[in-house]
């Protein structure tokens, strides 16, 4: 995924940016977008100094419906935004420590709880809030963690045979890409890779080759698990195949996923 596709891939989940948080996605990709060269990004940026770094958290946290863009007309917090969208998925441990420092300083103007209030902020794009690699295989990472749950809740329990219809119904209704590895499927949702090769070929792969009964008892399964599979996570599927999500608010784990799926494609991860 490149700069251009994520722009549309948002413009069509949510249209065109109506507040503070979506302005915000798109001007930290293109912090980002400077350091890539088409390969990879150089992650070797300026760390910022404590006093530039406060000033940020001071801004951030100040002017919470301030679109950051306009912040970071200020060098030094537009420098120390593109450290911390850089360095932050990687090496989360150096802004833990400069928050670290921060908070010993005492520097002016700003509290315990608004340094605290910028860390989290600033966690999400660390290793530990990272999603699976099942976000590389969906279209809509803006509603990764709507997908993931959903998948999981309803898989959870199920024998092989009813799991690979519902993960076949999430490729054929294209909230998963079907490029997605059948090992990827069975270590994600914990199912023994041989039982669900077998189960996942026969609706998958074989079903137009099946006897005319099995085929009806079949498609009867997968009609029941669809419609369950759209009301648990929340999507419609119209004529044409365009999907749908009822709830296209882009909160701060949406706003997440996207940043961290986007991420991974340049990363290599």
């Amino acid at each position: 995924m490149n700069i251009k596709e994520l722009d549309e891939d948002l413009e069509q989940q949510f249209g065109q940016p109506r507040n503070v948080t979506e302005e915000n996605i798109k001007f930290l990709l293109s912090l980002i977008k400077e350091e890539f060269d088409g390969k990879k990004v150089n992650e070797d940026v300026e760390k910022p100094s404590l006093d530039a770094f406060g000033m940020t958290a001071l801004a951030v946290m100040s002017y919470q419906t301030t679109p950051w863009e306009e912040l970071a007309k200020k060098p030094a917090i537009r420098r120390t935004m593109k450290y911390i969208a850089i360095r932050g998925r990687n090496h989360y441990d150096e802004i833990e420590e400069l928050t670290k420092e921060l908070m010993r300083k005492h520097w002016g103007g700003i509290s315990q709880k608004m340094i605290l209030g910028f860390l989290k902020i600033i966690r999400g794009l660390s290793e530990e809030e990272h999603p699976s690699k099942l976000i590389e295989y969906t279209p809509f990472s803006a509603h990764y963690y709507a997908i993931s749950h959903g998948l999981h809740q309803i898989i959870q329990g199920e024998h092989p045979d009813d799991a690979a219809i519902i993960l076949h119904c999430a490729i054929e209704d294209g909230i998963l890409l079907p490029t997605v590895p059948r090992s990827l499927l069975a270590n994600e949702f914990n199912l023994k890779k041989s039982s669900f090769d077998k189960y996942f070929s026969k609706y998958h792969v074989n079903l137009e080759y099946e006897p005319d009964a099995v085929k009806k008892q079949s498609e009867e399964k997968i009609k029941y698990h669809m419609k369950a599979l759209r009301n648990i996570i929340g999507y419609t599927v119209d004529t044409d195949g365009n999907v749908k999500f009822n709830n296209r608010k882009l909160g701060r784990k949406n706003f997440l996923s996207i940043i961290i799926a986007y991420c991974r494609s340049i990363f290599r991860l």
